[in-house]
């Protein structure tokens, strides 16, 4: 069970914005992120705070600081698991990311589907930097099978460089070496 939480500013300034994903000149966007931030994160129904910090590796926001407080108590562990953290990274990158509506309302009736690469590779960067499912939501704003989406996702990171499993530096990870004779 999740519970609900408020982002809220921690008085301390975010860092200098870092570009990621590939720029789309035909809608003009450009995902950026700032590459340092830190957010109080309030947690009403479990009665705790925390105060997150966070860098941008250039691959994906990452949490650099956990400080969880509750009002003086000890921090049980059940309220450690009930944190729902891949919601709150989820929440700070759609409140930091300039235009990032763009790439999770994919369902809209607000603008027709866009199937450019470019379109869908900055969807993919999205959904990795803020600990979504690339592959999943390109799956379901496509209507392809998991089968068609990994043969386009890997057309796309053909053009673009992709972030996570579908990046270059991870497919020369996982390649098998060649035997010599």
């Amino acid at each position: 069970m999740e519970f609900a939480f408020k982002l809220e500013s921690a008085g301390i300034a975010d860092g200098k914005r870092q570009d990621f994903g590939p720029d789309n000149p035909q809608m003009g966007t450009k995902a950026s992120i700032p590459s340092t931030l830190t957010r109080r994160v309030i947690y009403p129904e479990l009665g705790v705070t925390a105060l997150i910090e966070c860098v941008f590796t250039g691959d994906k926001l990452e949490v650099q600081s956990l400080n969880v407080q509750n009002n003086g108590k000890f921090v049980s562990t059940k309220v450690l698991t009930q944190l729902a953290l891949p919601a709150v990274i989820r929440a700070i990158a759609l409140e930091v990311v300039p235009d990032a509506q763009l790439w999770v309302n994919l369902d809209s009736n607000e603008f027709p589907k866009n199937d450019s690469p470019t379109f869908l590779a900055q969807v993919y960067w999205f959904e990795h930097v803020s600990w979504g499912s690339p592959r999943g939501s390109i799956m379901n704003y496509m209507g392809w099978s998991r089968t068609n989406a990994n043969f386009h996702i890997s057309k796309i990171a053909k053009l673009y460089s992709l972030p996570g499993a579908h990046s270059r530096d991870q497919k020369l990870k996982t390649s098998k070496p060649q035997r010599g004779n």
